[in-house]
């Protein structure tokens, strides 16, 4: 009898700079393209790869998903040091994890992302690629003020240049927050969601700092927000300041996807 496929979970981090997003596309650099060429190398089969977060252009990861169903023979171990090993400098694999039939990436429960703002006059030259620099002066509590409004359930249609593409652009949001980063010139947002639209976060991040700043009125953003029109909204943060940071499934899917 031919063997069963056996379902399996990859824990993986990478930088996003010189990615063209996570999804496979014919003749660009994706992650998806180079895990699954890995797993390829690896297995001697190809296998097609489910992912949590599906990341956009110079997005990172500290906390991406993926999963992928095989019949070939998987060392959860030696398939951690081979994808390492085949893998480029600027992607990572975490843990290689037996996963129960049936789990699928895709299915989690919440996605959490942050965003970096770097505050100082000064360009950050260590950490360019992963913060945006915004120049000028911030209005802390007016940023607040507008994360606070994109908590709860609510049509997001403005927060995405393609409302056109969904069914429907009703997400809830169970967190939105901004604090201090590592040091006194970071600003942190992070956002936690079951699932979110197309430039969602870089969108709401722009906005909050136009209103921060002066550029867009406090009353304008929640407008805005409220008619789900693109072009109401303040412009669009840089992809190098988000990364997806955490992913949650169902309690019975992660105790079982753990190994015994």
């Amino acid at each position: 009898m031919p063997t069963p496929p056996a379902t399996f979970r990859l824990d993986l981090a990478y930088e996003g700079t010189r990615f063209k997003g996570w999804a496979r596309q014919p003749g660009l650099r994706t992650v998806q393209g180079v895990v699954e060429d890995a797993l390829a190398t690896a297995l001697r089969r190809r296998v097609r790869l489910s992912v949590a977060g599906r990341t956009d252009a110079g997005v990172h990861a500290v906390a991406q998903v993926a999963s992928f169903s095989t019949a070939a023979f998987v060392c959860p171990e030696r398939l951690l040091l081979s994808l390492n090993a085949l893998l480029p400098t600027d992607v990572a694999v975490n843990a290689v994890t037996p996963a129960p039939p049936g789990f699928d990436a895709r299915v989690a429960r919440s996605r959490t992302y942050r965003y970096r703002l770097w505050l100082a006059p000064a360009r950050p030259v260590h950490e360019r690629a992963y913060v945006w620099h915004v120049h000028g002066a911030l209005d802390i509590g007016l940023l607040d003020e507008t994360a606070a409004m994109l908590v709860g359930e609510h049509d997001f249609s403005a927060l995405t240049p393609s409302a056109h593409l969904y069914h429907h652009c009703v997400r809830e949001v169970r967190q939105a927050v901004w604090g201090q980063g590592a040091n006194a010139v970071e600003r942190v947002f992070e956002i936690t969601a079951g699932s979110f639209l197309h430039n969602m976060v870089r969108v709401a991040v722009g906005s909050m700092v136009d209103v921060a700043q002066g550029r867009m009125s406090l009353e304008a953003f929640a407008t805005g927000l409220a008619g789900g029109r693109r072009q109401a909204m303040g412009r669009t943060a840089p992809a190098r300041g988000l990364a997806l940071v955490a992913v949650e499934y169902a309690e019975h899917d992660e105790a079982r996807a753990r190994p015994a």
